[in-house]
């Protein structure tokens, strides 16, 4: 057992190099497509430039404007403070061509000849909700994604001239909570027709409606008779325990008579 789980992880980790291997060779072909343009870096570097204005205050923002008009839509509170915070905290720094991290409005030196990247450090993700903020680590907080560099496409990827990866989707999380919601209403509703199965007359005479009823009634196959019985059964219990009740209240009440009455006589000997 140990030995193929010691196996299956060596593949795992072959396959992980192998991918490494490609995704590099990728990355230097595409830099070497890029000097090989005439005045590439200045397009590409206008591109980036173009890019990062876009992305921080057109398309996030917009992203953030749809979403909380959605959610009042909808009759949710909106989270502007929540995801203005989280924009804010997105930084674009520039970086020279090979990746060296400068200060965030400082500019390579000869960026136009030499090529420039833009470094996008905590991107910002736009979420359905904002879960209340837990002590302990979750998921979430553990994948958080420290930086990422632009793409002339406006896309992310993790090292210059690197393959684009994928955003977290949006949707997606909101087709689990559904998911949940619908499997726990349909779990509440097969324990109440589970119920109603089993013993549907004590339900019966519960119900206001005439139409309802006779639905019931003929959803589970009873007669008029049995609900009659059923309803004249629980007449009768409750005519009993109103009785007990009554007769219960009549002793107290004959016991509390008999010790005033024997009070009282024990005080005209005492006058006596």
């Amino acid at each position: 057992m140990i030995y193929e789980q010691g196996k299956t992880n060596r593949k795992t980790q072959g396959r992980k190099r192998q991918r490494a291997k490609r995704e590099e060779k990728a990355r230097i072909k595409v830099a070497e497509v890029w000097d090989t343009v005439l005045f590439a870096q200045v397009i590409r570097g206008s591109l980036l430039l173009t890019q990062s204005i876009l992305r921080k205050y057109i398309i996030l923002p917009s992203l953030i404007i749809v979403k909380n008009i959605g959610r009042m839509l909808l009759f949710q509170s909106p989270e502007w403070s929540e995801d203005l915070k989280d924009l804010n905290r997105e930084m674009h720094i520039k970086c020279t061509y090979n990746g060296v991290q400068l200060s965030e409005g400082e500019f390579p030196q000869n960026w136009l000849r030499d090529g420039i990247q833009i470094k996008i450090l905590f991107p910002f993700r736009l979420k359905p909700w904002h879960k209340p903020q837990k002590r302990s680590l979750d998921k979430d907080s553990m994948q958080v994604e420290k930086f990422r560099f632009l793409t002339v496409w406006g896309m992310e990827t993790d090292l210059p001239f690197g393959s684009p990866r994928k955003r977290p989707s949006f949707f997606k999380p909101i087709f689990k909570e559904l998911q949940k919601r619908i499997t726990k209403f349909k779990n509440k509703c097969f324990l109440i027709l589970r119920v109603l199965k089993e013993r549907p007359k004590l339900f019966i005479f519960l119900i206001p409606s005439k139409e309802t009823k006779k639905w019931v009634i003929k959803r589970f196959g009873l007669t008029e008779l049995e609900v009659y019985e059923s309803s004249e059964t629980q007449k009768q219990k409750d005519w009993i325990i109103d009785n007990q009740m009554i007769h219960k209240s009549s002793i107290q009440l004959r016991s509390m008579n008999w010790t005033n009455y024997s009070l009282t006589e024990k005080k005209n000997e005492r006058s006596d």
